[in-house]
């Protein structure tokens, strides 16, 4: 028998707050108590609320497998709206208030790198669900870390991006658009260095604020640069609007977009004007991973539709917790993050076929990312070299 837990979340629409309903037993003293952080309103929104998605789908599976140490999971989910300041409330609250031993989160970088540091405090471990930004498990202590990310971050991200550009693309002459924060940055700088060590040259580097959504008159600066391709570090909602108004200027300029952008809904943001976008792929319905491909069917049959990037993303951080707790045995932190720093041996949906949760030192899982490219409206992956 279940019931439905859920957590306020301050200024989240009807959707945030319907992502934020989780099934769970009625005996919360019977539980097990994880925590989910997310924006779930706010700038990073689209993101937040497909990756809330696979979140729950992998504890509604667990849960009716009986549960991790003969107990149910019980998600304590809060709205970080993308802000570092509500972040670190969130991230106190659910664990002074709320008592999880985990938490599944979050996506934006800058709020990652200031709710770690409350949770590490605490000694209660965090696994990401899309914090691509190498800054925040560069913060661990080297062979303790206390952030974990089930996937490459923006160093690795960046490398094999810049490769695939110059290499698959064919592109050598290359203009990167990033957003003000600490992902976009270290996307750009890192993109820079490996472009270059590649062969090609960045001819121009932009920048724009978060909340920016008017790119026409630096599209239209690079325009007259005639780069081969741009690269975009920044969130889906941003690249979008930078996809459609560089066609309305006239560009048929190559377009690639961070790993924030590998999503059907920037398609459909962006519409027409996506056809040829490129993106480094962690995750495609096509994987030719099997545990990947059982993922997809069963996501599938569960809400009839496809997963993305973002629903594997939420999957594999909760999936990957839960996991955690089972081989500590308890439901404690830091026996928890003792379990994490030992899971070579669990696979993961993302990445190509026997990519498993192998963290390294600094708590990130290196692996190899595919390419995708949008044409007929879907993104069609690469096969991988």
């Amino acid at each position: 028998m279940y019931r439905i837990f859920s957590r306020a979340l301050a200024g989240a629409g009807a959707l945030g707050l319907a992502c934020a309903l989780m099934a769970a037993p009625a005996a919360a003293q019977d539980t097990v108590k994880l925590g989910v952080m997310l924006p779930l309103s706010g700038p990073a929104a689209l993101a937040g609320t497909s990756i809330i998605e696979g979140v729950r789908f992998a504890a509604e599976e667990a849960n009716a497998k009986g549960g991790v140490l003969g107990k149910q999971v019980e998600l304590f989910i809060e709205n970080d709206e993308g802000s570092s300041t509500k972040g670190v409330t969130a991230v106190r609250k659910l664990i002074e208030s709320d008592g999880v031993v985990g938490i599944s989160g979050t996506y934006v970088s800058a709020v990652a790198l200031a709710a770690s540091k409350v949770a590490r405090e605490f000694h209660v471990p965090m696994v990401s669900a899309g914090s691509t930004s190498s800054n925040v498990t560069d913060a661990n202590e080297p062979g303790d870390p206390w952030f974990f990310r089930a996937f490459p971050g923006s160093v690795e991200q960046a490398r094999q991006s810049a490769e695939d550009i110059v290499h698959k693309l064919g592109a050598k002459r290359v203009a990167i658009i990033q957003e003000n924060s600490i992902y976009g940055s270290s996307l750009a700088d890192q993109l820079k260095k490996d472009v270059e060590a590649a062969g090609g040259e960045i001819i121009a580097i932009e920048t724009y604020n978060p909340d920016e959504r008017d790119f026409y008159s630096v599209l239209t600066k690079l325009r007259t640069q005639k780069p081969e391709a741009i690269y975009m570090a920044g969130l889906m909602d941003a690249g979008a609007q930078i996809i459609k108004q560089s066609r309305e200027v006239g560009m048929d300029t190559q377009l690639v977009g961070s790993g924030s952008m590998m999503s059907d809904k920037l398609i459909e943001l962006a519409g027409p004007a996506s056809e040829g976008f490129a993106v480094s792929s962690m995750f495609e319905p096509s994987t030719p991973n099997p545990v990947g491909q059982a993922f997809t069917e069963r996501f599938r049959a569960q809400f009839n539709k496809e997963p993305d990037v973002y629903s594997a993303l939420g999957y594999d951080s909760m999936n990957v917790l839960i996991e955690a707790v089972r081989r500590a045995g308890k439901a404690d932190g830091a026996a928890i993050q003792q379990a994490l720093m030992h899971m070579d041996d669990f696979p993961l949906v993302q990445g190509p076929a026997d990519t498993t949760a192998k963290f390294d030192a600094q708590g990130s899982v290196p692996f190899k990312i595919g390419l995708a490219i949008v044409k007929n409206g879907k993104r069609e992956w690469l096969p991988f070299d």
